[in-house]
């Protein structure tokens, strides 16, 4: 590839032209069709992949009968990775999976190295580049860890669903500085999805979606965290004006126990496309982890409460 060709690509793009026409000698290029296979976790690691165009998931295997894997983020064009195959012996953390037709740039270890012998200089510049870079990366995913850690610990300690909630928003609120959110519960006796949290909102108390929802339904179909970066021509749901949740892009994450949907934190943007990104999905599913299992924690004490009250007030009743 020449100079040209690689600055149009976002990482590419502030390389200095002296470390740039270096890269460009030691890039090669594959494609892979949609569903397919990168590299698979536990593989041999010899390459760095930059996506040219389309989309990689990067997910690790629970469990190999069911086919069953935890995304961990989803990366588009200009994004790489695989990129400690340059730096350390060891098999791949993770499996790289083509979510469209992609076509990636590489950079070998094998030929780094061989720059290492020829030229020196040369070779610390560009590995000077990508560890700036890798390290931009860690700083990102660190705040992120943060994020969910404090989510986590603020939500173990929660009492009630309102205070939850309130943490919750408020975690999220500080991490994505969203301009609408909601975070909705399951309610079983009026048997609607209940709005317990909310910014940017003007509702009236109680407000609540149905479980006919167009959103709800495609949660509960699905089973994974819903993104659209331009909501107004999205196609999976039909998202009226008059919709609680009309705006220009949106982000949601579901609460499972087993089959049930507990509920969903939802963000929106009225006046944005693009506002929310993959990572920012991946954040609020993880978050989404803690709630689901708080939500079971509460149900099970206030059932074991009204099982006490029950109790006592049978032993009043006189025989």
């Amino acid at each position: 590839m020449n100079t040209e060709e690689l600055r149009i690509i976002p990482l590419f793009k502030n390389m200095s032209e002296d470390i740039l026409r270096i890269v460009a000698t030691l890039v090669g290029e594959e494609r892979f069709e949609a569903e397919k296979v990168v590299f698979e976790e536990g593989s041999s690691a010899d390459r760095l992949f930059i996506i040219k165009d389309g989309e990689v998931e990067i997910r690790k295997l629970i469990d190999k009968d069911e086919g069953r894997y935890k995304l961990i983020a989803v990366l588009v064009n200009g994004e790489f990775f695989g990129e400690m195959a340059l730096f350390l012996d060891r098999p791949r953390s993770a499996e790289a999976f083509a979510k469209t037709d992609v076509t990636l740039i590489t950079v070998s270890k094998k030929d780094l190295t061989s720059l290492f012998e020829r030229s020196p200089d040369a070779a610390f510049k560009v590995m000077e580049f990508f560890m700036s870079v890798i390290m931009d990366r860690l700083r990102s995913t660190t705040n992120e860890l943060v994020t969910v850690y404090e989510t986590g610990r603020l939500v173990i300690a929660s009492h009630s669903i309102s205070e939850l909630a309130g943490h919750v928003m408020e975690s999220i609120s500080n991490a994505m500085s969203p301009e609408a959110g909601l975070f909705i519960v399951w309610n079983k006796f009026n048997r609607e999805y209940e709005i317990c949290n909310l910014i940017g909102f003007d509702l009236d108390p109680g407000a609540s979606l149905p479980d006919n929802d167009r959103l709800i339904g495609w949660l509960i179909e699905n089973r994974e965290p819903f993104l659209s970066f331009d909501l107004k021509n999205e196609k999976r749901i039909l998202v009226s004006e008059y919709s609680i949740y009309y705006g220009c892009s949106m982000v949601a994450a579901p609460f499972f126990s087993h089959d049930r949907l507990l509920g969903l934190i939802l963000l929106i943007d009225r006046t944005r496309n693009n506002a929310f990104s993959f990572e920012n999905m991946i954040l609020l599913s993880a978050v989404g982890g803690y709630v689901s299992v708080a939500l079971e924690n509460l149900e099970y004490m206030q059932e074991e409460m009204d099982r006490i009250r029950l109790s006592q007030a049978k032993s009043t009743i006189p025989h």
